[in-house]
């Protein structure tokens, strides 16, 4: 189930299907398709996702009724999608870009799902399709939530994490130190059913270690006649427990880093080798963040 969006040009634009098919191109970040006729957006950071596609021109009389008899707007036969049963934060993502787009380009949209206005080409006010968009997931969840079987993730953690991962790319070039910064990843605890957060710590590295509920600790232990490797998870809190004294505060635009500076981290070796793991299929399972949603259960609604 998905949110589409039709495109269209104003008569006395020079913009051509061509044109624009070139400008998607050579414009649209994290493209991941090899489809002439299609963009498909794909963030391997954040996971958001969205597309377009160029259209045959209509044939059937009912598509040409519908679609194209407009005495201003000529339809460019590209259509934008973006599912629905996502986390808010895809479209908080996707929305900005698709309004740059249409501003650069001069579009026109019809809009199915507009209340207001279906029956020809508009422009909307910025955020408008945003708004429009999380309103419309967050009723399609409500009402399929027992019959697609929801992960539920609250929304100001999960903007947390989006907004963290937004940044992480720009945060890592803006060092000057030689200092690693995971990505979150997301795991339901086969025992309680909940989600928990978690990152990736490699071999006591130095790091930013954002807030998480778990730490995937890689070990490499040497000794005389062999290197053990070892991984498994630990508590976010059992990490600072042992090492806080070494962590400092990170200031930065994303609240609550805190950052294992190199001269630090050679300091914890043995101590960091010497941490209990549990076996990390024995705690869970990944999920992906295409797969929760910020409504809560029927029963947590209120």
């Amino acid at each position: 189930m998905s949110y589409d969006l039709y495109l269209y040009k104003h008569k006395n634009s020079g913009l051509t299907e061509d044109l624009f098919s070139e400008y998607l191109t050579k414009n649209l970040k994290h493209n991941i398709s090899d489809n002439p006729h299609q963009w498909i957006y794909e963030n391997p950071e954040t996971g958001v996702c969205f597309w377009f596609d160029w259209n045959e021109p209509n044939t059937e009389e009912a598509d040409i009724q519908l679609f194209d008899k407009f005495d201003d707007f000529i339809n460019l036969n590209f259509n934008f999608g973006i599912n629905f049963f996502r986390a808010n934060f895809f479209g908080m993502e996707t929305f900005p870009i698709l309004e740059k787009i249409l501003e650069e380009n001069n579009l026109w949209v019809l809009n199915p799902q507009d209340d207001k206005n279906t029956d020809f080409p508009e422009k909307f006010e910025p955020n408008y399709l945003k708004n429009q968009w999380i309103n419309h997931n967050e009723q399609v969840i409500r009402e399929h939530y027992e019959e697609m079987n929801f992960e539920y993730y609250p929304l100001d953690k999960s903007n947390f994490i989006w907004r963290y991962l937004s940044n992480r790319e720009k945060l890592q070039n803006n060092l000057i130190e030689d200092i690693f910064i995971p990505s979150y990843f997301m795991i339901k605890g086969n025992t309680d059913g909940k989600l928990y957060t978690g990152c990736v710590w490699p071999e006591h590295i130095p790091i930013i270690l954002p807030p998480v509920d778990l730490v995937i600790i890689k070990k490499t232990i040497k000794s005389f006649f062999k290197t053990k490797e070892e991984s498994g998870i630990i508590l976010y809190q059992a990490i600072m427990n042992k090492f806080e004294k070494y962590f400092e505060p990170f200031e930065n635009e994303i609240s609550n880093l805190k950052v294992l500076r190199p001269e630090k981290a050679k300091l914890i070796s043995a101590e960091f080798n010497k941490l209990p793991l549990i076996e990390i299929k024995k705690f869970g399972v990944g999920v992906s963040f295409d797969r929760f949603v910020n409504i809560p259960p029927f029963d947590e609604i209120t």
